[in-house]
């Protein structure tokens, strides 16, 4: 991702995409990036992961309590539903910040009062992955986001001279579409996140951005579906984008969130 391109916003906030030009005669232009952190780990042999997770959820939050820290975070843990088996973490934990300014303050708090909450996660946790991303918002979710709701993730990759530019623009027309079916953030919410530091290594084969659908349940999820398959919006996603992205299959998750403002 080019930096002077970076995007918008994570899944919680509300610039929506269209308005990434002031005058519709100007070309558009990037928004403002926001930070997103995932984790990825397995948990240790003999270990009940949940009720382990679920545990140590509760004494981070508490640590940050005290810590006075991540006050603007919004945390989910992450259970698969449907998946390939490609992406094997047992244990995923995507947080994320409105601001940079909030995301360095609190990533300074965590390295430097943070090991007791390395040493508890350690106690369960094994074969770590953190990685770094920035957001870009194409349609903001509802309200809904700060509860538990269905995370839909897939890795897209440009195709051969294909760039952000061309991406931008079949972005803003495909939030027109969504707007003309009346889909809103109170059925769904997609936001793209380029990889920043931790992403999977190489260059040759290295993704070139996560395309994340949430949705408030699996009733909203089964709609969306709907409208792909049967209702022409798969037919006017591979217009816009069929020359630009190849996408690969998606993976469902419930996404429990554990933290929020």
């Amino acid at each position: 991702m080019n930096f002077k391109l970076l995007i918008n916003a994570s899944v919680a906030i509300t610039a929506t995409l269209a308005g990434t030009a002031s005058h519709a005669e100007e070309t558009p232009t990037w928004a403002t990036g926001n930070p997103v952190e995932i984790y990825g780990c397995n948990f240790k042999d003999g270990v009940n992961g949940y009720e382990q997770s679920q545990k140590f959820a509760a004494s981070w939050n508490q640590w940050a309590d005290e810590q006075g820290a991540f006050g603007s975070y919004v945390a989910q843990l992450m259970w698969a539903e449907f998946s390939d088996a490609e992406y094997p973490s047992n244990f995923t934990w995507l947080g994320y910040w409105d601001n940079y300014a909030d995301a360095g303050k609190d990533m300074d708090i965590r390295a430097s009062n943070g090991s007791s909450m390395y040493a508890e996660a350690n106690k369960f946790l094994e074969q770590c992955a953190h990685s770094e991303w920035g957001a870009w918002e194409i349609l903001a979710g509802g309200d809904w986001t700060n509860g538990s709701h269905i995370t839909e993730f897939s890795d897209c990759f440009y195709k051969e001279g294909k760039d952000d530019s061309d991406l931008l623009v079949a972005n803003i027309a495909y939030a027109e579409e969504l707007a003309k079916r009346g889909m809103n953030g109170a059925a769904m919410g997609s936001v793209q996140l380029w990889p920043r530091a931790g992403a999977a290594t190489g260059v040759q084969n290295a993704l070139s951005f996560k395309w994340v659908r949430g949705y408030p349940n699996f009733a909203a999820y089964t709609a969306f579906t709907h409208a792909l398959w049967n209702e022409g919006l798969g037919s006017a996603w591979g217009n816009l984008y069929g020359d630009i992205v190849s996408c690969d299959s998606s993976r469902v998750y419930h996404s429990e969130v554990i933290r929020s403002p």
